[in-house]
């Protein structure tokens, strides 16, 4: 192979997305009111060969302060521990499933925390637990990732393309007027 192919071969692996075999928490923050946010949360059962019966996310002591759940699924039961400074202790938003749980492929949302942010900035990501509800083992520990905005159809890329096409020839039109 040679120099150039195996460069072009290089280039292309760095360039290559990493996909990740991983159950993920997704969460868009939502600015509530001056200090006042709230996470809204959706998971995914990539990786658990059984059911995801229970999973907890951290809120990191110093950050975080009056945790409240304001949204959880009918067949899901969530509370919060408050971050604590005597013990120190992180709070926490934990919700087991009072069904079956969530199966290998499938996701779920509608979960919602509110807080008040300490932090500076916006609040960005947070640890979590995927546990064994009988024997409350962590089976899995990650970090929660932004949901994505929703992208623009191709459809509408090509008609917003073929507007700004027919102003340009427009526009030479008139100056050759």
């Amino acid at each position: 192979m040679g120099t150039k192919k195996k460069a072009l071969l290089a280039a292309v692996l760095i360039a290559a997305p990493i996909v990740a075999n991983a159950s993920t928490i997704n969460y868009s923050a939502v600015d509530v009111s001056g200090t006042t946010w709230q996470y809204n949360y959706s998971i995914t059962n990539s990786t658990q060969p059984s059911n995801i019966g229970e999973f907890t996310i951290l809120f990191t002591l110093g950050q975080y302060s009056n945790l409240s759940v304001e949204a959880s699924p009918g067949n899901w039961s969530s509370i919060v521990a408050q971050p604590d400074p005597v013990l120190p202790a992180n709070g926490s938003f934990d919700t087991q499933a009072l069904d079956l749980g969530l199966p290998p492929g499938g996701s779920q949302g509608g979960f919602s925390v509110r807080f008040t942010w300490l932090g500076q900035g916006t609040p960005g990501a947070q640890t979590f637990n995927i546990v064994d509800p009988d024997t409350f083992s962590t089976l899995e520990a990650g970090s929660t990732i932004p949901m994505s905005p929703v992208p623009i159809p191709a459809a509408a890329w090509l008609m917003l393309s073929s507007l700004g096409g027919l102003g340009v020839f427009a526009r030479k039109k008139q100056k050759a007027a």
